[in-house]
């Protein structure tokens, strides 16, 4: 990608220090940036770098759901009806993954929220959204008649959340034999640690999904590493480049 002086970009860096943004001057390879659309401002894209990425990389890596690019016109995947759990829907990726899905043609999405973002989330394409904070929010989702044509089980889960608490014991509660699991990583596994005097550190934080919560055997869960994106590479040469700044043009996301 050419890109002309004072020629605005956006992107997700990480690697090095000459890499990352909050500073004068950064050098980074085209790769890992994107032109600005010119119907768009910085401010709206802001936060669709390293979201965007993570959601291409988790469903596709993880959860092993194809995001064809450039999407062929008409296009029905594979699993299009099957059950899809957001947990956390309305997280920055939560946001996005629900977009992404629903421009790919998922048209069962399930997710997780605040009784405030319930509306926009279905306005994304959440066909039910459920109150995470509801002591009954697994009985409510493990009943729901979205599940009951694939045997009350949900086959594809993505926790934006990450929490030993707050998402893992839940899900793993919901998550049956064959069901596949993405988390996001790291794992808030203790809100605070206790200090060797019995005054109160900061949070504690893992990177084993598996054994921080009593998953079903037959259950596959990993932990989702977002700068392995790069590994493969048609994303390497598409994803920040091409995909995200069209999909940002058009109005997707």
């Amino acid at each position: 990608m050419n890109v002309n002086w004072k020629k605005q970009v956006f992107g997700f860096t990480w690697r090095n220090q000459k890499e990352k943004s909050h500073q004068e001057f950064c050098t980074v390879p085209s790769y890992l940036l994107a032109k600005l659309p010119p119907n768009s401002t910085l401010q709206e894209a802001i936060t669709l770098p390293n979201n965007l990425v993570t959601v291409f990389h988790a469903l596709t890596t993880d959860l092993s759901l194809p995001l064809p690019w450039p999407r062929p016109n008409p296009y029905a995947p594979e699993h299009s009806s099957a059950p899809i759990l957001i947990w956390g829907g309305s997280s920055s990726v939560g946001q996005y993954a629900i977009q992404i899905l629903s421009y790919y043609g998922y048209t069962n999405i399930l997710t997780t929220s605040s009784v405030a973002h319930h509306a926009l989330l279905k306005s994304y394409g959440a066909k039910e959204v459920f109150d995470y904070r509801s002591k009954d929010v697994v009985a409510d989702i493990l009943s729901c008649p979205s599940i009951k044509g694939y045997g009350g089980k949900i086959p594809f889960i993505l926790d934006c959340i990450g929490s030993k608490e707050g998402s893992l014991r839940p899900l793993a509660r919901i998550a049956g034999g064959g069901a596949r699991v993405a988390v996001l990583l790291p794992v808030l596994v203790r809100e605070k640690e206790e200090g060797e005097e019995g005054g109160k550190g900061g949070p504690v934080y893992g990177m084993d999904v598996k054994s921080e919560a009593e998953w079903r055997e037959g259950v596959d869960v990993r932990g989702v590493r977002t700068h392995f994106y790069l590994e493969n590479t048609f994303f390497k040469k598409k994803l920040q480049p091409e995909i995200m700044p069209t999909l940002l043009a058009e109005g997707i996301v």
